[in-house]
């Protein structure tokens, strides 16, 4: 083995030993901030790429005015500056770097993974499948080029509410009932041909919203037969999606399944 493999192949040894002590002895409370399927995939491929939350006040910005929407892009720039710093020296990536949400996507090794975990200002920490090309430390977009999935909407055509928004950049996740735009009437007031035609539409427009979904933070808690709708757990980027799509027509908070007695 060449000596520059050997290196490259020790450090990555190393790297995943320390991430394992880091999951086996953290506490608890840090431990949540990182999923799993982070873990597994950091010790697997010696990176993974990320989106991270942020704790600092926010709201949607379409509720805010200039005055309050420059401030909190500020306050989110400000937050972000302030975990670059704390990464500095460890192995991380800038891939984006927004504006409009507490947030930022990087890719990170090991050592900064288990920062991420210990730092106050980090709320979670996500697989990030939407990430493309990193950008070198220090390199930031600008509002010109951040990427489509987090393009803002036309406040007037608003479908998630933003305490939705709040619950899914707090939490990581949040479960939601998204209704789909496709004719309807009750089942009772419709001939059997009626019917199908109907139930064949509703499982179109899942198809199509779960198309536009694919790549996101997302995973389906039911699918209906009979009224045009469909459940998620979804991330902020998957939110985001909905509020775009033209399929979809609102988003209200979903409650978790009851166990059966």
């Amino acid at each position: 083995m060449k000596p520059s493999l050997l290196i490259a192949t020790l450090y990555r040894v190393v790297s995943c030993a320390a991430l394992l002590l880091f999951a086996i002895y953290a506490p608890a409370r840090a431990q949540q901030k990182i999923p799993p399927e982070v873990i597994h995939q950091t010790a697997v491929q010696g990176t993974a790429l990320v989106l991270v939350g942020l704790s600092v006040p926010w709201e949607m910005e379409s509720k805010l005015d200039a005055e309050a929407l420059r401030a909190q892009r500020t306050a989110i720039a400000s937050i972000q500056n302030d975990l670059l710093t704390y990464l500095q020296g460890r192995n991380y990536k800038i891939v984006r770097r927004y504006q409009e949400i507490p947030g930022i996507a990087l890719e990170v090794g090991a050592d900064a993974l288990a920062e991420l975990a210990r730092l106050p200002i980090v709320t979670n920490v996500l697989l990030d499948r939407l990430a493309g090309v990193a950008q070198p430390e220090g390199n930031f977009r600008t509002a010109e080029t951040k990427p489509a999935s987090v393009r803002m909407v036309d406040p007037v055509a608003e479908k998630v509410p933003s305490q939705l928004f709040k619950r899914a950049a707090s939490n990581g996740t949040v479960l939601v009932l998204a209704g789909l735009r496709t004719p309807w009437q009750r089942e009772e007031l419709l001939s059997e041909s009626l019917r199908a035609l109907q139930r064949a539409a509703i499982q179109d427009a899942q198809s199509y919203i779960l198309a536009e979904l694919a790549g996101t933070s997302f995973r389906v808690t039911r699918l209906y037969t009979s009224i045009p709708g469909i459940a998620l757990r979804v991330g902020l980027d998957a939110l985001k999606v909905l509020e775009n799509s033209p399929a979809i027509t609102n988003v209200v908070q979903d409650r978790p399944a009851q166990s059966p007695k």
